[in-house]
């Protein structure tokens, strides 16, 4: 009697079906998971700008840095929040998220804004992936690139709800167009839908947001400084920046007790 050796075509097409079926069921799985893995680094990456921030202000009579200044190493050239608080990280790669760790390019962005390029520093920034809250660390004294003359940079003292405000956050430079001005900062929903900000008292934590989408229904974009694309979102986390594009401003209350932000 003879026996059957190996698998008929309907058999191996069975299979093959089954493979491809888990496949289709556990790619999605894989892939948030790398996502989720991805998310857990930025915020912890989120932690330690802000700590070196902190240890920055504490050294500088509790006063933030600058966002942009001009320098002279070499001449000229601009100085940047990015470099102030580098010599308390050393690791330039904590301002690039996994997600996205080419998300901007910082040595264009000074280009297209027709500023000279950065400072030297060590390690050398190139990449970000991470903006500052523009209302705290800002434009001061004697920064007189965007800003008024003489305007005088933030002080911790400042800042009435420190566990409300953001301090750097997943977000982007802009180009104007309708909705934003140079340098804008929206915030980019990386993961999942959800971003990660520090916060000037410290703590960092994940934030959700959802596409800002015109009366079509399509989600509205733009462009950063250095050309590329980028998509726009709306915070829909509860709290003083909750339906803004922005993680930017100096949260108040009002009588009633509602937020406010001062944006100056």
């Amino acid at each position: 009697m003879r026996r059957r050796m190996g698998f008929t075509l309907i058999e191996l097409l069975v299979v093959i079906a089954l493979i491809a079926i888990l496949a289709a069921i556990l790619f999605p799985v894989f892939a948030q998971a790398r996502e989720k893995a991805r998310s857990i680094s930025c915020l912890s990456n989120m932690k330690e700008t802000g700590l070196a921030t902190s240890m920055y202000v504490q050294n500088y009579d509790e006063t933030f840095p600058m966002n942009l200044y001009f320098g002279d190493i070499p001449s000229p050239c601009v100085f940047s929040a990015w470099t102030a608080i580098l010599p308390y990280t050393k690791n330039t790669q904590i301002y690039t998220c996994p997600s996205n760790p080419t998300a901007m390019n910082f040595p264009p962005m000074m280009a297209t804004i027709g500023m000279p390029p950065a400072c030297t520093s060590s390690p050398s920034l190139v990449y970000i992936s991470y903006m500052p809250n523009f209302s705290i660390i800002d434009w001061g004294s004697p920064s007189n690139i965007f800003g008024p003359n003489n305007r005088p940079t933030k002080t911790l003292a400042q800042i009435d709800f420190p566990v409300n405000t953001s301090l750097w956050s997943d977000s982007s430079g802009t180009l104007p167009d309708a909705y934003f001005s140079l340098m804008d900062e929206p915030v980019q929903a990386r993961h999942q839908l959800m971003l990660n900000s520090c916060f000037v008292d410290g703590h960092a934590k994940v934030m959700r947001a959802k596409p800002w989408t015109n009366a079509s229904g399509v989600q509205i974009s733009g462009h950063q400084p250095d050309g590329r694309a980028i998509n726009y979102y709306l915070l829909t986390d509860a709290g003083p920046y909750q339906n803004r594009p922005e993680l930017r401003g100096i949260p108040f209350q009002n009588p009633d007790g509602s937020w406010g932000l001062n944006t100056n």
